[in-house]
């Protein structure tokens, strides 16, 4: 079977979430309590100087870190 366009898509945004989860716990383990404000502060920075992609990234870490301080069982 030929190698899928859809396919390609998806690994590539499951690889995507995973290392934006491996950032998220880095920063758990680095900041602790800190680790939202620290993940806020860099989007906040990225969209100031308008770029999208690593402001939307910034703001995705940010959500997961809050994800994983409501349930650290599962991180």
């Amino acid at each position: 079977m030929g190698y899928s366009f859809k396919t390609s898509n998806e690994f590539i945004l499951k690889k995507l979430k995973e290392d934006l989860r491996k950032i998220a716990i880095s920063l758990i383990s680095q900041y602790g309590d800190e680790a939202q404000t620290i993940a806020m502060l860099r989007a906040a920075e990225y969209a100031a100087s308008h770029n999208s992609i690593e402001w939307v990234k910034w703001e995705e870490i940010a959500l997961l870190i809050e994800n994983i301080d409501q349930s650290p069982l599962d991180g």
